[in-house]
């Protein structure tokens, strides 16, 4: 899994930095965001359901416009606090301390369609990896395993430079196993805001 997120986030930066060679001024870009995050209910083994707090995330990305389309490389991470457990049948309990932790490096595609002066929609997903952390007082799952995205929103370019996104994505992960242990339903819905830099 490592080899393949080397090799994505390989090809992402050679496409940026050889197709700038033969492009106009300002197709180029990179971002830096923030998230507002919330899990979904966590399955363990189908007996334990995990319900979590709403939680934060950031990252950033380097991309670049072709024509209608935009393809980035970006690196991410966020958390959520566990809240509580249930197990089947038998009531729920709090945590004091438990968290879910999702650390991504994905290839990015999208459709990004100008609808006005400065503004743009767009649309698309992403596949890559995540580094998937399940805490819970000594209880540690850790698993690198195959991510996905999906993600749409808007665009505003304040100048020809500088610009900012605001966005929904929805990202999900295989399931994460640890011993005979194994964490399913793993993903989250997310409000995005970024700040880019065109060049």
């Amino acid at each position: 899994m490592l080899k393949t997120l080397s090799t994505i986030t390989a090809m992402s930066f050679l496409l940026a930095a050889g197709s700038a060679l033969a492009a106009g001024p300002n197709v180029n870009y990179v971002k830096v965001l923030g998230k507002y995050t919330k899990m979904s209910d966590m399955d363990i083994t189908n007996q334990v359901q995990l319900d979590s707090d709403d939680g934060y995330g950031f990252g950033a990305a380097v991309g670049r416009h072709i024509d209608w389309f935009k393809i980035e490389a970006e690196i991410a991470t966020q958390e959520n606090d566990i809240n509580n457990f249930e197990v089947r049948e038998l009531g729920g309990r709090s945590f004091q301390t438990a968290d879910t932790r999702i650390d991504t490096l994905m290839l990015n595609a999208y459709v990004d369609i100008p609808v006005a002066d400065a503004i743009s929609l767009w649309g698309g997903g992403g596949i890559g990896g995540a580094a998937v952390t399940v805490s819970a007082r000594d209880y540690d799952a850790d698993e690198t395993v195959f991510a996905y995205k999906l993600a749409a929103g808007a665009s505003y370019n304040f100048t020809d430079e500088f610009g900012a996104e605001l966005g929904y994505e929805y990202l999900a992960t295989d399931d994460v196993q640890y011993n005979l242990i194994e964490v399913k339903d793993i993903s989250s819905s997310n409000v995005t805001f970024a700040l880019k830099y065109m060049f």
